[in-house]
């Protein structure tokens, strides 16, 4: 009785552990995509505070965002890579790859910066926001 005892004891707890373990593994696979609203080609409209001009980039940075990936333009070289959500409003790029032609975009360096260091978004009236551990970096609007 004693050794049945056991045996049910070590069953129920294997059990549990496995389903512990599948649980954590769906949610961490769904944390790493990124929510369905922000997957969708996002046109920049502002950099640091600033509303971009024709001065600032050749054409317009855009950015193209999948479940699991982005690519895009600094307004002259093609930017691609991965993303990763982070949780709720929390997104990073990252294997962040770019081409490296000769640009007369001015601005080009600080938006590939900024969207290296991108920790958070927030979209509001068709309104995509970027920002980092010191705030608000950028805005898009929908493409």
């Amino acid at each position: 009785m004693k050794r049945i005892l056991m045996l049910l004891i070590a069953m129920v707890l294997v059990c549990s552990c496995k389903s512990t373990k599948e649980t954590k593994a769906t949610t961490s696979a769904s944390q790493d995509l990124v929510e369905k609203k922000l997957q969708q080609t996002w046109i920049l409209e502002n950099l640091n505070g600033k509303v971009i001009t024709d001065k600032d980039f050749s054409s317009s940075p855009k950015i193209v965002i999948t479940p699991s990936a982005f690519s895009g333009s600094t307004g002259c070289n093609a930017v691609k890579g991965n993303l990763v959500s982070k949780g709720e409003g929390k997104i990073q790029f990252s294997n962040f790859t770019t081409e490296t032609k000769k640009c007369d975009a001015k601005k080009e360096g600080e938006f590939t910066q900024l969207l290296k260091t991108t920790s958070g978004y927030s979209i509001k009236d068709n309104k995509l926001f970027l920002s980092n551990q010191f705030g608000l970096t950028m805005s898009f609007k929908k493409g």
